[in-house]
């Protein structure tokens, strides 16, 4: 069985002027024979939101007809343990309730279910990986820093990383809500 490899991380401002901005990255370093990446800024959301959404785009960058293991690196021990532990399955059986209170962004789990039900020949399996390791690049040596570049996830987060900055987008969306962008598209 084919696999391919992504890697996934969102972030958001959780105070100040620009609380609320925020963004994700999904970076491919091989799908289907090239590097792909995807990512988007957003102005009212927070780190949890952006790390299901860089998930999503990951599930969606495959062709549904594919025969594969994705292989998805992410920083959220959130959303790697709703996988590992078998949670999303369990929050389904309950009604989207855990311990008797519902769950955060039922709309982003349902739309990940909705994409993984629809890849039949897709086999989902989720590595946490330690956030943040671009900082491990900018503060070393250069010997170091070469010795660490070998390392593809390394690479991989740190890729993922800088893309999900929401400083990097310009122009941002107003909302991370799918159903709301989904109807604007179709207004026009």
């Amino acid at each position: 069985m084919k696999k391919i490899i992504a890697y996934t991380d969102g972030s958001a401002v959780a105070s100040g002027v620009l609380k609320g901005h925020g963004g994700f990255g999904t970076y491919f370093p091989d799908l289907l024979g090239e590097k792909k990446a995807f990512s988007a800024g957003y102005l009212n959301t927070k780190t949890g939101r952006m790390e299901q959404t860089a998930l999503l785009y990951a599930i969606k960058a495959i062709p549904k007809d594919l025969e594969c293991e994705l292989e998805v690196h992410s920083d959220s021990q959130y959303v790697v343990k709703t996988f590992t532990e078998k949670r999303l399955n369990k929050w389904i059986a309950n009604n989207w309730m855990s311990y008797g209170a519902s769950i955060a962004n039922v709309d982003l789990w349902k739309r990940i279910k909705e994409e993984l039900d629809n890849r039949e020949k897709l086999k989902l399996s989720m590595i946490w990986i330690k956030a943040h390791q671009i900082d491990k690049l900018k503060k070393c040596q250069i010997e170091e820093r070469k010795e660490l570049l070998k390392n593809p996830h390394v690479v991989g987060n740190s890729i993922a990383d800088i893309l999900a900055d929401h400083k990097r987008h310009k122009n941002k969306l107003q909302t991370d809500r799918h159903e709301d962008i989904k109807e604007k598209w179709k207004r026009g």
